[in-house]
């Protein structure tokens, strides 16, 4: 590749952009984009950087290049007695701490990752396989990963099952237990703040804010809960790793002088042995899926880089949030020795 080769490539995407083809023409300076990054020819890059979201944004705008693709998850009549008996007997439980541990534990709420990755590899579509593909945020910008086929329907289908889970048990069971719950008693704030506060694995400087965090989601104020609970959970999950016997701290070699800090949590992290190890690969995928994936839902990145929109703070994906609290919070009682009868 060299300069004619860019300049090709950059007139190829202006003809096509001056067609109205925008889904070719972002095509194009892709290509153009990946030739300027070899040249490293720094205007070059840039001009071609903004024309790729521009071109990505009128495309999604002309809605000639894109269609929602619908999936219908069927549950045999077996399934759903198993999943109807499991939510009653959550329901019908008085003591509320143990029926926060059991949804902890319960593997009805946790993806499997493998059995997953099964499912892909044997429906992964045709055109997965054979097709050039790119993944487009409603921002316009390309996302990471998108063009591997195999990764991008692993990551369709995860959703898809993350979406079934959350719908079907997870916020169902949580709105209930929060609201008229006709079994027994709801479960009250007071209950929730108990739950957390006698837990030994919080930081109290920690734990004063995500109580805060907890009372907001009570309110209905998901705005509030879910921009207090995503940062204080990747803090309070690297707390708990420390009292694993996880090394947390960093150095920090931008600075002129010697320096340390405590690591900022990581996908590398989640995919490393020592973390799977004691959190479980399960685990660690779906708070990978719920925090950093850029095909997921990406909260941790969104919330710290005010990217997250007022729709996507919500009842469901705030529940999502103290789910991950509640897994870990319950495991740790798991691996001592107290375990709940998970129904």
């Amino acid at each position: 590749m060299n300069k004619k080769d860019l300049e090709f490539k950059i007139k190829e995407a202006k003809t096509a952009e001056e067609s109205q083809n925008y889904f070719t023409s972002a095509i194009f300076y892709k290509d153009a984009l990946e030739v300027a990054i070899q040249e490293q020819d720094g205007n070059a890059i840039k001009f071609c950087k903004q024309k790729l979201v521009q071109m990505n944004k009128k495309s999604i705008e002309s809605g000639k290049d894109f269609k929602e693709v619908e999936f219908t998850n069927t549950f045999s009549a077996d399934q759903q007695k198993r999943l109807r008996k499991l939510l009653i007997n959550i329901l019908e439980t008085n003591d509320k701490k143990k029926v926060l541990e059991i949804i902890g534990v319960h593997p009805a709420f946790i993806l499997h990752k493998k059995e997953i990755q099964v499912q892909a590899d044997k429906t992964i579509p045709l055109t997965y396989q054979l097709a050039s593909l790119t993944t487009i945020s409603e921002d316009g910008h390309t996302i990471a990963g998108s063009s591997n086929g195999s990764y991008a329907w692993f990551m369709e289908m995860y959703k898809i099952y993350q979406e079934v889970i959350m719908n079907m048990a997870l916020s169902r069971v949580m709105f209930v237990l929060m609201n008229k719950n006709p079994y027994s008693k709801e479960l009250t704030y007071s209950e929730l703040e108990d739950y957390f506060s006698t837990s030994q694995l919080f930081d109290p400087r920690r734990l004063q804010i995500v109580l805060v965090g907890l009372r907001k989601y009570y309110e209905k104020d998901y705005i509030s809960a879910m921009h207090l609970l995503v940062p204080q959970f990747e803090s309070f999950f690297l707390d708990v790793a420390e009292k694993c016997g996880i090394n947390i701290i960093a150095l920090d070699t931008r600075k002129k002088d010697l320096a340390t800090r405590t690591k900022i949590l990581s996908v590398d992290h989640l995919d490393s042995k020592e973390f799977i190890d004691i959190f479980g690969e399960d685990f660690c995928q779906q708070i990978k899926f719920i925090l950093f994936e850029p095909m997921g839902y990406k909260f941790r990145h969104k919330i710290a880089h005010g990217e997250i929109h007022s729709k996507e703070c919500n009842f469901q994906n705030t529940t999502l949030i103290i789910y991950l609290y509640l897994v870990v919070l319950a495991r740790t009682q798991h691996a001592k020795g107290d375990k709940p009868d998970s129904g």
